[in-house]
């Protein structure tokens, strides 16, 4: 069988996503895969898919890819030389990927429905997204309708949790007090708590625990206390490594998330115009969410696009405004009282 998926998108859509790979990976291992997705996911697939068959592109290259014919033929090329049997476009994904599933062949095309893309009808097998559902779990469903088709039932009823340890190093030597990670970052900036009001929680932090700030580019001007450790990330795995040797985690709604919601590990989440699909799957006793309640314009995201701007004119960014740097503070050392200092005890196979 060679199956071809689609996944070009950013951190988070991939992690929620790595379990399907795994599991088919794992269930089927005479299985030939190819895997399209981004640079900034493709050490997640690592191990999972020859090196040759992992095709890494920017999501922004690949959406317009129809603008580039000459791309198009390349990437049309390898799917044409993988002969694929059955293709499985992850719901995020938009006409280009249903395309080069539709041209490559196979009898069996699995992904999303009710999808607001330009091409459509290319599915032979269209998942709808699920009242009170998961992206995770919607992914999960996509691929159960693929491996049906295909004549195999056996497949279980969660995603299980990614195994991220392939992509933990050595732990960081640590000072002693129990260690806080503060990731301000994130792809939209609306989803972001401000930075200023990140700059002196990790100060305030610092007076008792090992703070690390990771350094990003959207949030490399921010000025910190010196007390506060910055730490560049050159890899995914530096990032997991240092997540996995930590206490708490405070950032925003992103992809990082994901990866501490894959690990266990205790966390805040600063989460404002995210839609309710987004909220961390596995471990969520681990994971306290900050949202404002009462709130009648939440969430400004749709399960399957992003607004990519404040939809509240009357009082802008209100949900991520309502966080005082007292109240976030608070929240990360009850969170720390509620689970202690748990160093590398992360949940790894």
């Amino acid at each position: 069988m060679n199956l071809a998926l689609f996944k070009v998108n950013n951190l988070g859509d991939n992690i929620v996503f790595l379990p399907v790979v795994q599991a088919l990976r794992k269930r089927f291992p005479d299985w030939r895969l190819m895997v399209f997705t981004s640079p900034a996911a493709a050490e997640l697939y690592a191990g999972l898919v020859p090196p040759a068959r992992l095709v890494a592109l920017s999501r922004a290259d690949f959406n317009r890819g129809w603008r580039k014919p000459w791309q198009m033929a390349r990437w049309f090329g390898k799917m044409a030389a993988f002969r694929s049997d059955a293709s499985l476009v992850a719901p995020d994904q938009g006409s280009v990927a249903h395309l080069l599933a539709r041209l490559a062949g196979g009898g069996i095309r699995a992904g999303g429905a009710g999808l607001t893309i330009r091409l459509q009808g290319t599915l032979t097998h269209a998942v709808p997204f699920a009242a009170n559902q998961t992206i995770a779990q919607w992914n999960w469903e996509v691929a159960r309708a693929l491996l049906s088709a295909l004549g195999e039932r056996d497949w279980p009823a969660e995603p299980p949790a990614p195994d991220l340890s392939s992509l933990v190093g050595p732990p960081p030597p640590s000072a002693g007090a129990p260690r806080i990670v503060i990731h301000a970052g994130s792809s939209r900036e609306y989803q972001r708590w401000p930075l200023a009001a990140y700059s002196e929680l990790a100060a305030r932090l610092a007076r008792d625990f090992q703070v690390v700030w990771v350094l990003r580019p959207d949030t490399a001007a921010t000025r910190l206390a010196p007390s506060v450790r910055v730490v560049e990330m050159h890899s995914l795995r530096d990032l997991v490594t240092w997540l996995a040797a930590s206490d708490l985690y405070v950032g925003n709604n992103s992809g990082p998330m994901h990866l501490v919601s894959s690990l266990g590990l205790p966390a805040i989440i600063l989460t404002g115009p995210t839609h309710f699909c987004w909220d961390p799957f596995w471990h969520r006793e681990s994971v306290r969410l900050l949202r404002a309640p009462g709130l009648a314009c939440l969430p400004c995201d749709r399960h399957d696009f992003g607004a990519d701007v404040c939809q509240n004119a009357a009082n802008p960014m209100a949900c991520m405004r309502y966080w005082s740097v007292e109240a976030v503070e608070a929240a990360c050392r009850g969170q720390l009282g509620r689970f202690g200092s748990r160093g590398r005890q992360v949940a790894l196979p």
